[in-house]
């Protein structure tokens, strides 16, 4: 599980995270995966959120797989797959560690955005350095 995934958490399911269907809500999957990309990009990028230059959200895509119970653990992983002129991916996987199994898949692409002048901007070339350096062999 998470192969080809250089950064990445491991948690156990909050009680929080369920629903009406005594399973971890699709809702949880999209904040796991938003607090590693914060994470990602503060400790990997060095861009923390509060820096003038970082990322805005265009889309995402989650795909789930199978099913999270309470007191499971979890981990979720983070890479970086398409790179384009102004926006990159960001590729999720989420594996349920107690059973083994994967449990979501998914993609955010994000937008370099300079806070400051309210406006996209094309992918530094220092974070392309870092993307590159930092993929799984």
């Amino acid at each position: 599980m998470l192969e080809g995934y250089r950064f990445w958490r491991e948690q156990r399911v909050a009680f929080r995270d369920f629903d009406y269907f005594r399973h971890v809500n699709n809702a949880a999957y999209i904040t796991w995966t938003e607090t590693l990309r914060i994470e990602f990009m503060d400790e990997v990028v060095g861009s923390p959120p509060e820096a003038r230059i970082g990322i805005i959200m265009a889309a995402q895509r989650f795909d789930y797989v199978s099913q999270v119970a309470y007191r499971d653990r979890v981990s979720v992983g983070c890479r970086v797959g398409r790179i384009g002129t102004k926006s990159f991916d960001l590729e999720y996987e989420i594996a349920n560690t107690t059973t083994g199994k994967v449990a979501c898949r998914g993609v955010s692409t994000l937008v370099t955005y300079d806070y400051e002048l309210s406006r996209s901007l094309a992918v530094p070339d220092a974070w392309r350095a870092i993307f590159a350096g930092y993929q799984a062999p």
